[in-house]
């Protein structure tokens, strides 16, 4: 029985990972969850589970005690409950650079599988973190959807060989749609996916697919010129690989996050049950493929453009933004259209570099938030 520590598990993966746990109490067993804030829900959790250690992120909660429970408080409890409980597996399902420092802390560690849905990690440090990830000899299992099928499309293949990686997108809520009035309650609305707020705005916007780029380029050392994204409203093709010889692999199956978390929550080389939905092979009848539109998603192209420069500042400055604008539209704050607008200026107001430490990273996070709550409020 192996052991599994969920961080974020109030979120929509965590409880995706635990829907999974649930149909398989024999093979996991869940030492520690942690929330943001969701006290309520992780008490809820914590009681199922038999859980005895928790944390909980946000500072207004430090006070809150759970009857029979060891209970650590605010980001530094992340890491206190990651040594506290030595788990088998951690899934790291954190939204945000937040994720960044509990991932390197479980790195050093030594923590042997790491489950990550927290793409935003490697987005701004995945040169830093799969350095570590090599140096101390951990597996690291993407959850997305569309690395999990490029995983699994890789198994025992040379990466020499790949001519081509192909990610796929939903499209989101606009892309057949024009949708006049953009509010958060109809980009949230996701066609296809049942997700967090964040990650569907992200959806909608596409920068989602280039971050996911980002991620690939890490996890299998994929060249950006090689990573392509189409349009695929349908969402049952989730990743394409493209071979020297004319071969291409696909995987397919029906967007259900419960399929790629089992996939790495049995570490790629067990697979069981999940109680999903079965593939209709049928489906494929209905299935189409678009080039994305840049007029109508521009933050890819952007995005895109500017990862293939190669200077890893770009990505922190993008996810940076990204993350204090998205926010602020989830609030009614600002339009949706600004989200564009805005951190088109900053990323060409920002003189590039190459990063080369955490510090470095934090440090252009923190400036690049400043810079977008001043263009916002100025």
């Amino acid at each position: 029985m192996k052991k599994v520590l969920i961080l974020g598990s109030t979120g929509s993966i965590g409880k995706n990972v635990l829907e999974v746990i649930r149909q398989n109490k024999d093979k996991f067993k869940v030492v520690g969850l942690t929330t943001k804030g969701n006290v309520e829900l992780l008490k809820k959790q914590m009681e199922e589970f038999s859980v005895t250690y928790g944390c909980i992120v946000e500072e207004k909660h430090r006070n809150t005690k759970l009857s029979n429970k060891k209970i650590f408080y605010s980001k530094e409890g992340l890491l206190q409950i990651i040594e506290e409980t030595k788990p088998d597996i951690l899934v790291n399902a954190i939204v945000g650079i937040d994720g960044l420092t509990p991932l390197l802390f479980a790195i050093k560690q030594k923590i042997k599988n790491i489950a990550l849905a927290n793409k935003e990690s490697l987005v701004v440090a995945g040169h830093i973190v799969m350095d570590e990830i090599k140096k101390n000899k951990i597996k690291l299992f993407p959850i997305d959807s569309e690395h999990s099928a490029i995983w699994q499309c890789l198994k025992n293949e040379d990466i020499k060989n790949v001519e081509q990686i192909i990610i796929t997108a939903s499209g989101g809520p606009l892309f057949k749609k024009n949708i006049s009035k953009k509010t958060p309650e109809v980009i949230v609305s996701h066609p296809v996916w049942k997700m967090g707020k964040k990650i569907s705005v992200d959806s909608a916007t596409l920068i989602n697919k280039g971050f996911e780029c980002i991620e690939a380029h890490y996890l299998f050392g994929i060249p950006y010129e090689k990573i392509d994204v189409v349009i695929h409203p349908q969402v049952l093709i989730h990743s394409f690989v493209k071979f020297i010889d004319g071969n291409i692999l696909a995987c397919l199956f029906i967007p259900d996050m419960r399929i790629p978390i089992s996939y790495a929550l049995g570490c790629g080389e067990e697979r069981f049950e999940n109680n999903v939905k079965k593939f209709d092979i049928l489906l494929l009848n209905k299935i189409k493929f678009y080039k994305p539109d840049f007029k109508k998603f521009p933050l890819l192209k952007l995005l895109i453009d500017c990862v293939k420069t190669n200077y890893e500042s770009y990505p922190v400055v993008f996810n940076a933004a990204n993350e204090v604008l998205v926010e602020k539209f989830i609030n009614k704050e600002i339009k949706f259209e600004k989200i564009y607008t805005v951190l088109n200026k900053i990323i060409k107001e920002h003189k590039p570099r190459h990063v080369s430490s955490i510090e470095e990273i934090f440090e252009i996070d923190t400036e690049t938030r400043q810079k977008v709550l001043k263009e916002l409020y100025k």
